[in-house]
C-alpha cells in the first residue's frame, strides 16, 4: 500500500478515494451564505445564515424533518455523529410540511441529501425539539443537498485537512476564518484571511491535525456591505486511529 508521505506529496489521492489505501479515507465539505450584511456578522458558511447553533446539539437530539413545500415526499439522508460521535446516517420519508422525527438521536448533523429522482421544492430543514425548533441542516430548494461548511471529526479517527478556499461576489469584501474546537475545549482561529470580489485558496504544505470529536466552524466578519455572498470548500484526510504504527 503507498505510504502517507507519498499520497501527500506526489498528491495520488485518487488511491483514497478509490477505498485502496487501508485505514484512509477523505471528506470534501462545501458551504456558502447568500445573503451576510454588515449589521449580521459574524455569520457561518452555511445557507441557513447566522451562526451554527452548535449549543443545540450540545446533547443528542431527535431530529425533525419538515419542508415549506407539500411536494416534498421523497427521503432525505441525514448525516452525522451519534452520542459517542461515531457516524451516523438515517433516511427520512418526507411529508411535505408535516415534520417526520428521526428515529436515532444525532449528537451532530453535516450533511443532507434530498434523494430519489427529483429536485426540492422548498427549503428543508432538520430541526431540534420539533419541526418549529432550531435549524441544525437546510437544503435549500433545488439543491437536494446541504450548503454547510461545518465538521466534526469523528471518534476512533484524526482529520488532515489539506487545503481550504473561501469567494466573494463582485464588488463585496469578507474577513473568512477558520475555527476549531478541539473536544472539552472552546473554539479558537486557526486561518484568517481577506477576500474582495474574490477567490482565495491555500493548500497546507503540512496538513493541519485534529483530534476526534473536533469541530471545525468556517466563519465571516468585517463584512461592508449588504447582499454579501460567501463560498467555501475544504478537504479533509481522514485516518483511522486503529492503523499500525510504522
Amino acid at each position: 500500500m503507498p505510504t502517507w508521505s507519498k499520497l501527500l506529496y506526489q498528491h495520488d489521492y485518487l488511491a483514497i478515494a478509490q477505498g485502496d489505501v487501508n485505514y484512509y479515507s477523505s471528506v470534501q465539505k462545501f458551504g456558502a451564505n447568500f445573503d451576510i450584511g454588515i449589521n449580521s456578522d459574524p455569520e457561518s458558511i452555511w445557507s441557513a445564515g447566522g451562526l451554527y447553533p452548535w449549543a443545540s446539539l450540545d446533547a443528542s437530539e431527535t431530529l425533525f424533518v419538515i419542508s415549506t413545500d407539500t411536494d416534498d415526499t421523497d427521503t432525505v439522508l441525514l448525516e452525522g455523529l451519534d452520542e459517542n460521535y461515531l457516524p451516523l446516517t438515517e433516511s427520512v420519508q418526507m411529508t411535505g410540511q408535516t415534520a417526520v422525527a428521526t428515529v436515532n438521536q444525532f449528537k451532530r448533523i453535516y450533511r443532507m441529501e434530498y434523494n430519489h429522482g427529483t429536485i426540492n421544492e422548498g427549503t428543508v430543514t432538520a430541526r431540534t425539539v420539533s419541526g418549529a425548533g432550531v435549524v441544525v441542516a437546510q437544503i435549500d430548494p433545488t439543491l437536494a443537498q446541504t450548503l454547510m461548511a461545518v465538521y466534526t471529526v469523528p471518534a476512533g479517527f484524526t482529520a488532515y485537512l489539506t487545503n481550504l478556499d473561501f469567494s466573494t461576489n463582485k464588488g463585496k469584501d469578507a474577513q473568512c476564518r477558520l475555527y476549531v474546537r478541539e473536544f472539552g475545549r472552546s473554539f479558537r482561529i486557526k486561518h484568517l484571511t481577506e477576500v474582495y470580489e474574490n477567490s482565495y485558496r491555500y493548500d497546507f504544505t503540512v496538513p493541519l491535525r485534529f483530534p476526534e470529536k473536533t469541530d471545525l466552524d468556517l466563519i465571516v466578519h468585517q463584512v461592508e456591505s449588504a447582499g454579501t455572498r460567501v463560498s467555501c470548500n475544504f478537504d479533509l484526510i481522514l485516518v483511522d486511529n486503529a492503523r499500525p504504527n510504522h
